[in-house]
């Protein structure tokens, strides 16, 4: 019980020091370039994503991806982000300012996100105005995308292209 009741205290005095000092910051201009620059993997070896060092909320989030695939096809990777649209963030004018999205998509090794050769017309219709990149060249299986509208990107689609085996010996 004791314990409990200091570290709600030191939630409070935590919570309370982060607000004062917000008031002190000037504008803030964060992009995922930062973090790709910041941290060679994503992913630390506790499991976290770089992306928690700096974005505070979770969200629950919808996927949907094929069971199987054939070698050497493309596919769509749909995650869903839904979330009240109504709600807003501080922009970094300092003014209330429509939410974004972005994410990190992890896939096995060997995936990789498609050319725009690859994919087809309805998904680069779809992904109009959204640029999706891997994380890095050494880590060209993750891919970043973000941040871009919440209000018109509630959807995010992936097209990516699943590796062949005949021809990527690391591939089982």
């Amino acid at each position: 019980m004791a314990t409990n009741k200091f570290f709600k205290s030191l939630l409070f005095t935590l919570t309370i020091a982060i607000s004062s000092f917000g008031f002190c910051v000037e504008n803030s201009f964060a992009y995922p370039v930062f973090a790709q620059q910041g941290y060679s993997n994503p992913r630390a070896a506790n499991g976290k994503l770089a992306c928690a060092n700096c974005h505070l909320n979770q969200k629950a989030i919808e996927i949907e991806a094929p069971q199987g695939v054939l070698p050497n096809s493309v596919f769509e990777v749909e995650i869903k982000v839904p979330y009240d649209v109504n709600r807003q963030q501080i922009g970094a004018d300092g003014k209330p300012a429509d939410l974004n999205v972005g994410g990190i998509l992890i896939l096995p090794k060997g995936f990789k996100l498609a050319s725009k050769a690859q994919i087809s017309p309805e998904v680069k219709a779809k992904n109009k105005g959204v640029f999706i990149s891997p994380y890095s060249t050494e880590f060209d299986n993750i891919l970043i995308v973000g941040p871009i509208a919440g209000k018109t990107h509630q959807e995010l689609i992936f097209p990516v292209v699943a590796p062949d085996p005949d021809k990527n010996q690391d591939v089982k």
